[in-house]
């Protein structure tokens, strides 16, 4: 029993040992990965910043073992290249991270070709650095391992043409549209053909309808053109160049068509046209008409041709008769004088208000700017008189009449015309004239009108009123009735003489009696 037991104990073992041993071989991996690099498109340019896109693919070698996914990806993998001769890698090292077996990675880099390199082929130098597991197994674990390895890819400088946008001129200036002259050059080795430029617009600029397209012919090398677009810059573009991208379409030596990489150049707008408002005068009152003048300042950049200077008061009160003044022609700099009549309503209250100016120009192309607004403020005054009326030695004895001589001034700051002046006298004073006529008084003129008064006998001696109003016409011939104004007449007592009786009317009168009576004494004696 006890060797029976033994022999069943020493086959289990043997067993035993030799599944574990199956088992361990079954378990371990080993390989490693197999880099390859490639640099599909690599045709340069003399004179180029050109983007090469470097492809990593790996096909990794399986030695032993079924852990394939393990010992054949590379990781942390990163590279960095060199260029042969006048190439001139920008790009540093660059950390493309893990590749699994079978898989593609692309990483850029930007390869600088010098002007006047020959065409040919030369090579980029790929170093790539990368670590993986070498073998592992469940009973030793993983072993690790760093590789650096060196490639070459064949970099191709070919002759082809090549262009640039060697200058823009244009005047145009935010929100406005006109000509942008743009100059293309042909800065490659070879000569283009039947060539096509389409220019487009970006950053608030706009070419032609969104692109202008022109055929400019043959260039040779070195060989420029310019072409003539219609631009556009939005309103309210910053100052500052803005891009605009040209992209040529062409037939090259080999008779094969072709198109070019887009090339970048700027157009530097104009700075906005600017204006301004100097000496802004008001002559305002409530319910009368008057003016607001100023002068007007073209500030450039540009000289401002069919202009008109519109303004709108920012109140109801106010109206301004014709809100738009033709300007003559500004040169950058240059100013001009304007005056808009308005007039304050009588309900206004006296006080500023603003009013908003802005300017109406042609461009070039022949659309119509609007420059502003300016706002400004102007005061109206409180509601005075029409006139200012004076009269001197206003004076009338009792019983007796005489001349009364107004002068009035025209206190408004505009000519008045047809002035018809009414006096009205209450008793004891009354007028046989009571209408007098000026024809025009001017600003700041005055005028004399002269009534017919009278003051009863009975009037006491005091002062005592008369009160005028005038009919008028203003500059825009409305009639208009006045305010009534009073004027002050002094009444007097009539003058009185003391040198005695009246002899000559004593004596006449004693005649009288003497001649009666010797005419009755006769009478009775005959």
């Amino acid at each position: 029993m006890a060797v029976a037991v033994a022999v069943l104990f020493v086959c289990l073992t043997v067993s035993a040992g030799a599944v574990v041993g199956q088992q361990t071989q079954r378990d371990f991996t080993r390989g490693e990965p197999d880099i390859s690099v490639y640099a599909p498109d690599a045709d340069v340019t003399p004179g180029s910043d050109t983007r090469i896109d470097i492809q990593l693919q790996n096909s990794g070698d399986l030695d032993t073992g079924s852990r394939s996914e393990e010992v054949l990806a590379a990781r942390a993998v990163s590279v960095a290249a060199d260029g042969e001769g006048p190439l001139d890698v920008r790009t540093g090292r660059t950390a493309v991270g893990t590749i699994a077996d079978g898989s593609l990675a692309t990483t850029p880099f930007q390869v600088v070709v010098p002007e006047g390199t020959e065409p040919g082929t030369y090579e980029l130098d790929v170093k790539v650095r990368y670590s993986y597991v070498e073998q592992t197994s469940s009973v030793s674990g993983q072993q690790r391992e760093t590789e650096t390895e060196r490639h070459t890819v064949d970099i191709r400088v070919v002759s082809e043409p090549r262009f640039a946008i060697t200058d823009v001129d244009t005047d145009v200036q935010p929100g406005t549209s006109g000509d942008a002259d743009v100059t293309i050059e042909n800065v490659g080795s070879e000569r283009a053909n039947a060539t096509r430029v389409t220019l487009r617009g970006s950053g608030g600029v706009t070419l032609g309808t969104g692109e202008a397209r022109s055929f400019v012919g043959d260039l040779a090398p070195d060989e420029s053109v310019t072409v003539t677009v219609e631009a556009a810059v939005a309103e309210g573009v910053a100052t500052g160049a803005k891009p605009i991208e040209a992209t040529v379409d062409y037939t090259n030596t080999d008779g094969a068509e072709a198109q070019s990489d887009p090339v970048v150049g700027h157009l530097d707008p104009l700075s906005e046209q600017s204006f301004d408002i100097e000496g802004l005068e008001e002559t305002l009152s409530v319910g009368y008409a008057g003016n607001i003048t100023g002068t007007l300042r073209n500030e450039g950049p540009r000289p401002v041709s069919d202009g008109v200077l519109v303004i709108e008061p920012a109140s109801d009160s106010l109206f301004v008769e014709e809100g738009r003044y033709a300007l003559p022609e500004l040169d950058s700099g240059e100013a001009a004088e304007f005056a808009f009549p308005t007039e304050v309503s009588g309900q206004a209250l006296a006080g500023p208000r603003q009013v908003r100016f802005s300017v109406e120009y042609a461009n070039e192309g022949e659309s119509t700017v609007t420059a502003g607004p300016i706002s400004e403020r102007v005061v109206v005054d409180e509601r005075r008189g029409e006139f200012s009326v004076t009269a001197e030695n206003a004076t009338v004895e009792a019983g007796g009449s005489s001349d009364l001589v107004v002068t009035i001034t025209n206190e408004r700051p505009e000519t008045l015309s047809n002035i018809d002046a009414r006096l009205y006298a209450n008793s004891p004073l009354s007028t046989s004239s009571d209408e007098a006529f000026i024809s025009e008084l001017e600003p700041g003129e005055s005028g004399e009108l002269r009534f017919s008064l009278s003051a009863a006998g009975g009037a006491m001696a005091k002062t005592y009123p008369v009160e005028l109003d005038f009919q008028y016409d203003n500059r825009r011939g409305e009639s208009t009735l006045s305010d009534t104004y009073q004027q002050a007449v002094s009444v007097e007592e009539p003058e009185t003489t003391d040198e005695g009786p009246p002899v000559v009317p004593i004596a006449v009168g004693v005649v009288a009696v003497l001649v009666v009576g010797a005419g009755l004494w006769w009478r009775r004696r005959n």
